[in-house]
């Protein structure tokens, strides 16, 4: 019994500190990261990258996006998808980014990782447009263009 308490101690403490660093990490240095494993939903990433910019969104398609045009609506992913029934060879682990990461270098880091096409989405007024004309602006531009977008649109 003094075993299991140890050992439930220890985890408490393993995981407090996992927390702490995972809230330093992205509070402080301002690197972001996405976890992928075998029971991650398409909404869980689609919220945890919008708590980060709320005036873009992420979407994910069948088909690979052919840059510099938009995607057809009837491709995308529905958000209740678990993200690793998408993918033909399964890969874990977890996409890195700052907010001066580009569009372009977040949506290749998911193809290339996990074989998906993911798109980013800006907010403007009551609409989602796709950035494929905008994809070597940073992720923290396309916000900031969305944020005054939505300050202009307010009536």
């Amino acid at each position: 019994m003094t075993n299991i308490l140890l050992l439930s101690n220890r985890m408490d403490v393993i995981l407090k500190n996992y927390l702490i660093t995972r809230f330093d990490s992205v509070k402080m240095s301002g690197t972001h990261y996405m976890m992928i494993d075998d029971k991650q939903t398409i909404a869980v990433l689609q919220n945890e990258f919008n708590e980060c910019f709320p005036f873009l969104k992420i979407e994910f398609f069948r088909e690979l996006c052919i840059k510099g045009s938009s995607n057809s609506k009837n491709k995308m992913i529905k958000t209740n998808e678990i993200f690793s029934r998408l993918q033909k060879t399964k890969q874990f682990g977890k996409i890195v980014f700052t907010k001066q990461t580009t569009v372009g270098e977040l949506e290749k880091m998911f193809l290339g990782k996990f074989g998906i096409c993911m798109q980013v989405f800006r907010k403007s007024g009551n609409v989602w447009l796709e950035t494929t004309s905008t994809d070597d602006w940073t992720l923290e531009q396309q916000n900031e263009e969305g944020k005054s977008l939505a300050q202009h649109f307010k009536i």
